[in-house]
């Protein structure tokens, strides 16, 4: 009874561990070995990612830095430009009294001009009158016609009443000339002083926005220089994440590996003692005998989905993800301008299922950014591990941890993330994913 468990628990083993195609051959220490260097591998790739990580912690560490010091830079700039501006408003105040004082001046030089205009009149007056008289002989005239000494002397205080007058209105005249003159080229200085100053201090104040615009721009740029390293960090999270999940992945399958292993030593030993010490009331057990029922449910997708518009299951390592035409290829589009590492599948119905193009094991299933809803599987084919990616899904019907088979339905084709139109974008890797996308093949190479 017990050599029978042993065989019931290798054939259980074989069918628990048939979704990947290599474990049904005998399993070797060879394939153990390529296991465990393959985690080794991964488990170096999260080093080298955390140290990318610890660097680009580093960089926006001192890209933080130099905005703080550019903040105190800029904040000095805003108190020199205040300043500044301060005294731009007073001089335009002074420029503006000095305006209205120019006016006032203007209507006080009008006065003096009339004066000066009037003045000129009675002096022309005099001067037609002495020309008409002789000029000085018409003095002597007035002085030699006086008939006593008493008209003599009043004719010589006339006239030299007169003749002062006449030297009066000559000096007034001068005055109010050179008054105007003065005063006009007084507040002409002053004006010109002070637009003088304005314009320099408007010089300063552009100087001074330009010095802004110039610590604003690198701002700008050290700002989006974090936020390219903020992003460099989160993509090496995510590239960390899916190392681990990946890693886990990998330890799952190399349990399952020295587990078949052991129970096929196992099987051997017991087979082996039970040749040499069988008894003849003992019988073999059937091939079905001890098998669990629905080992094959367990894997399958849920019977209540909708099964139709299933592309079919076909020969060879990997089948077709999904029905419809191939919208874009794999390699350079763009003129060359962009690598596309998959291949795009056009959605030409209402509901298209998306199923896994090969058995495996899904090792990530979540809502990414670029991707949307996407599923990340690992397979292992003939020894040789293999990763698929399924991205932009309406809905994913698997989680991580899950095991799948060739044709199981995972998910429905959509349009999330960074996607321009409903379609699925199938990747290929021969190997690990990596966010270069190093590994990625064509997959039309590889789908019979």
């Amino acid at each position: 009874m017990k050599s029978r468990k042993v065989l019931a628990l290798a054939a259980a083993a074989a069918l628990s561990f048939g979704v990947f195609p290599h474990f049904a051959n005998a399993v070797s220490d060879r394939d153990i070995q390529e296991k465990r260097d393959a985690i080794n591998n991964i488990r170096s790739k999260q080093s080298a990612v955390q140290e990318k990580i610890n660097d680009a912690n580093q960089e926006i560490q001192k890209l933080q830095s130099k905005q703080k010091e550019l903040s105190e830079e800029i904040k000095k700039l805003d108190l020199a430009v205040e300043e500044t501006s301060g005294k731009i408003r007073n001089l335009s105040a002074d420029i503006q009294q000095t305006e209205q004082d120019i006016e006032t001046l203007k209507r006080e030089i009008a006065e003096v001009q009339a004066r000066i205009e009037k003045r000129n009149e009675i002096l022309k007056e005099r001067v037609r009158s002495l020309q008409e008289s002789g000029g000085v002989i018409s003095y002597l005239e007035v002085l030699l016609g006086a008939q006593s000494f008493s008209d003599f002397i009043d004719r010589m205080s006339a006239v030299t009443t007169i003749f002062e007058a006449d030297k009066q209105i000559i000096r007034e005249q001068q005055a109010d000339k050179a008054l105007k003159e003065k005063k006009e080229k007084e507040l002409t200085d002053k004006l010109a002083s002070l637009q003088s100053n304005l314009k320099e201090l408007e010089q300063l104040k552009q100087k001074l926005s330009e010095q802004m615009k110039q610590k604003n721009q690198l701002m700008a740029h050290l700002k989006q220089e974090e936020q390219e390293h903020h992003d460099k960090k989160m993509a090496l999270a995510e590239e960390q994440e899916l190392l681990r999940k990946q890693e886990a992945a990998m330890k799952y399958q190399l349990q399952q590996l020295m587990e078949k292993k052991r129970a096929e030593e196992e099987a051997k030993r017991r087979a082996a003692a039970r040749h040499t010490y069988s008894s003849g009331n003992e019988s073999a057990p059937s091939e079905n005998e001890n098998t669990p029922s629905g080992s094959e449910n367990s894997s399958g997708a849920s019977s209540s989905r909708d099964t139709s518009n299933v592309p079919p299951v076909t020969s060879g390592a990997f089948m077709r993800p999904a029905n419809g035409p191939i919208t874009s290829g794999f390699g350079y589009r763009f003129g060359g301008s962009d690598f596309h590492p998959g291949i795009d599948i056009g959605k030409t119905a209402a509901v298209v299922p998306v199923v896994a193009a090969a058995d495996g094991y899904v090792f990530r299933s979540y809502y990414s950014s670029s991707y949307g809803n996407v599923i990340f599987i690992t397979h292992v084919i003939n020894g040789q591990v293999y990763t698929t990616v399924y991205g932009h899904l309406e809905a994913r019907l698997v989680g991580e941890g899950q095991t799948v088979r060739k044709g199981q339905v995972i998910g429905y084709m959509g349009n999330t993330g960074r996607s321009t139109g409903p379609h699925l974008h199938f990747e290929l890797h021969r190997g690990a994913w990596n966010p270069a996308k190093s590994n990625a093949v064509n997959p039309l190479n590889y789908i019979n």
